[in-house]
């Protein structure tokens, strides 16, 4: 089969590798569409920890299962599944296990002709998604659906701000948010992004290199209760100027600031509360799923590429010029 591998020496090619075989609880899946995200980035960096090199890239898949191995269901086979992507959260579900990791390294990932994945860790793709669409939504759909939900508790009065617009899981929190019927307010450097982010149902939205972003967020919004936060401010007691009382900023990334500094006094005393979150378990994405089905949401996309450019892809991606996922089409 053929499968995006980063090489020992960090260089992606496409190349042909041994199709696997579904061992005991597993599926074999044949992969229709892929869809990439910053880790990959990182990763091809060496960035990432517990570098494994070489191996298959990729977390985010879907397609049809065409085995079964022993132990699994024959019900399963033909049926078009969206893949969990990672293995290990455990039972707990406030937090994963130590072991708990992402697909695409150290194990093989979903840009591949075929993929073997444990049964519990798929869901049946809804039949109003395309491909492409569907392909799109694990790893940003569910880091925007256990910050929102679980930890930012979001209702029809919240007023939620989504910090850096343009990538995936800032795009799939503006679709959930809209769904729950929350007031949202953006950040973003470029005009065009907070442009469209308005179009696709975003109340205002800011420029976050202007020196007073800050208040000009208070002032458009009243007040914010929810932060979907991508890159966390150097200076966490600025966030006080439009946060209310009893707000949740949820930062899921670290991208702006690896280190920042916080007033505590400050912070307890308006009752806020600064959460971290990554990802989120097997129950959350069956949850995400059922949600999107019933709201008839679709993740926005900005390119596609079938799996012979790949790397070009990656490349794009790199570019950071996207808004929303970019996906491979493998058929």
């Amino acid at each position: 089969m053929k499968a995006l591998i980063l090489n020992d020496d960090k260089t992606l090619k496409l190349t042909e590798h041994p199709q696997p075989r579904p061992q005991q609880g597993e599926v074999l899946i044949a992969v229709k569409a892929s869809a990439l995200n910053h880790r990959e980035i990182w990763i091809q960096k060496g960035l990432y920890p517990g570098m494994a090199l070489p191996c298959i890239l990729g977390a985010d898949g879907v397609g049809k299962i065409i085995e079964t191995g022993t132990g699994v269901d024959k019900k399963w086979l033909t049926k078009e599944v969206i893949i969990y992507p990672a293995y290990d959260w455990g039972p707990r579900e406030i937090a994963p296990n130590k072991s708990f990791r992402v697909l695409g390294m150290p194990d093989p990932g979903t840009i591949a002709e075929y993929i073997c994945i444990p049964v519990d860790n798929i869901v049946e793709k809804p039949s109003y998604l395309s491909w492409a669409e569907a392909a799109a939504i694990p790893v940003a759909g569910l880091t925007a659906w256990r910050a929102l939900v679980r930890h930012g508790g979001i209702t029809s009065d919240s007023k939620v701000l989504i910090t850096g617009i343009g990538g995936g899981v800032a795009q799939a929190g503006l679709g959930l948010a809209k769904a729950f019927g929350a007031e949202i307010y953006i950040t973003s450097s470029s005009t065009d992004k907070i442009t469209q982010a308005i179009s696709l149902g975003a109340a205002g939205g800011v420029n976050y290199k202007e020196a007073d972003w800050h208040r000009q967020l208070k002032d458009l919004s009243g007040g914010i209760d929810i932060v979907l936060d991508s890159s966390p401010l150097p200076k966490l007691d600025n966030y006080l100027r439009f946060m209310n009382y009893g707000g949740r900023i949820v930062a899921y990334g670290s991208t702006g600031a690896p280190q920042t500094t916080i007033s505590i006094s400050k912070f307890f005393l308006r009752h806020i509360q600064f959460i971290g979150t990554a990802m989120g378990s097997p129950q959350e994405f069956a949850d995400l799923i059922a949600f999107m089905d019933r709201q008839q949401l679709r993740p926005v996309i900005h390119s596609e590429y079938n799996l012979e450019t790949a790397v070009e892809a990656i490349e794009a991606l790199k570019e950071g010029k996207q808004v929303g996922k970019i996906v491979i089409n493998h058929s």
